[in-house]
């Protein structure tokens, strides 16, 4: 199912995409990334959870965009 979802992803363009209903334009663009930011919160309670979560958000940002790198590991917000 995971295959599927990335084929999804890569087959839909920025045109495309704003012609998504809102459920299914989040699910696709904004899910993914956020539910693993959330995950990681949870194991790590870091002291500013905002403030690690914007920074979880942008150190793996790329592995969640279209064109992206490949899937690996995310990277924790503390790694520098």
């Amino acid at each position: 199912m995971e295959g599927q979802e990335n084929q999804i992803k890569k087959s839909t363009s920025r045109a495309d995409l704003s012609s998504l209903p809102t459920k299914q334009y989040l699910d696709q663009t904004i899910v993914p990334i956020l539910m693993s930011g959330l995950s990681y919160l949870a194991k790590e309670r870091p002291a500013e959870p905002i403030t690690a979560l914007a920074e979880y958000l942008l150190k793996n940002k790329a592995l969640y965009e279209p064109g992206g790198a490949e899937k690996s590991e995310p990277i924790p917000a503390e790694a520098k």
